[in-house]
């Protein structure tokens, strides 16, 4: 692993606060009852300028917050994984995994470890919190034999479950707790339980997930089980904020966020999966997203985005009502 490399960086000064399809079932009274964000406040930012010791990110992907507040970021085209420490602000890099080629798309802390999705020959790695290398916990290309699997985007709840899109099946793929095959979901299209190039997935508080269905502009809602439970958006919703709906992350109250990079935006849907508000220019050129295409929530209600189109990392405060 690369030796750390120390980087203070200060605190961003904090800029103004911003913040047809089948209908969902009704919520629940827990559901009705959930703090609502409705803003977001700038934080700060780490772009990819030569100071910086994750300098070049060649191709931002997938972002994660780790439970102390680690926060870890992908770089595609690069072939690395960094982290930086929440004390010292120290940035390290991961462990490369014993290949030539390697295009990590997307990252999740689980526990005690960290899951990196590698593109490449579509394994499923496993690091320690710190970036050492310690095994394939998974390769998605025998996961099933007879389809050609391309997992864009993963997800893992608490009891060790996963979920996976699919872009070349176009499917949300489920796995039970020992990561065998549970249940494939879907098809190609643009009905419920359909999809086109679906490229985020997150689990919901009470065990369900949320696929967000980038060519249909739209999320869909589905159970634990995995049966189809709603959605929002779509071509014929006329107020539909989504064009290009992809990473995902969702609070501990079922508040979904979304990143949008053709949109430039970062979508909120409530618990009861109604839109509360979009994040655009608002905040100014600084502060702004270009092209969002992951989030990451994380301890003291600071959300992380990952901006292909800056290169960058932005960090803001959700503030809720």
């Amino acid at each position: 692993m690369a030796a750390a490399v120390c980087l203070c960086l200060a605190i961003g000064c904090a800029g103004p606060r911003y913040g047809s399809n089948p209908p969902a079932p009704p919520p629940d009274s827990a559901a009705e009852s959930a703090p609502i964000p409705y803003q977001f406040d700038f934080v700060d930012i780490f772009e990819n300028v030569r100071s910086a010791p994750y300098f070049p990110i060649e191709g931002i992907g997938g972002v994660a917050f780790g439970d102390d507040g680690t926060l870890y970021f992908c770089d595609a085209k690069g072939g690395r994984v960094f982290g930086q420490d929440p004390v010292s602000l120290d940035w390290f890099q991961f462990d490369a995994p014993g290949r030539r080629f390697y295009q990590p798309v997307d990252v999740r802390v689980d526990g005690f470890n960290v899951l990196v999705l590698d593109l490449d020959a579509q394994p499923l790695l496993r690091y320690d919190l710190g970036g050492v290398f310690l095994d394939r916990l998974l390769n998605f290309i025998h996961l099933d034999p007879g389809y050609n699997r391309y997992p864009s985007a993963f997800d893992i709840d608490l009891d060790g479950r996963m979920v996976f899109t699919d872009g070349a099946e176009d499917q949300a793929f489920m796995l039970d707790s020992f990561l065998q095959p549970q249940e494939a979901i879907g098809e190609p299209g643009s009905h419920q339980e359909q999809f086109n190039q679906p490229s985020g997935v997150a689990y919901l508080p009470g065990g369900g997930f949320v696929v967000a269905d980038r060519g249909n502009r739209r999320l869909q809602y589905f159970s634990r089980l995995g049966y189809f439970d709603g959605m929002v958006g779509g071509e014929f919703d006329v107020e539909n904020p989504l064009l290009t709906p992809q990473g995902i992350d969702i609070d501990d109250w079922g508040n979904v966020f979304v990143a949008d990079p053709a949109g430039g935006a970062i979508h909120v849907f409530t618990a009861t999966r109604e839109l509360s508000f979009s994040l655009r220019g608002e905040l100014g050129l600084v502060a702004s997203p270009e092209a969002p295409i992951d989030v990451a929530l994380g301890p003291d209600d600071l959300i992380a985005v990952s901006d292909r189109g800056r290169q960058a990392i932005l960090i803001y405060r959700i503030f809720y009502r």
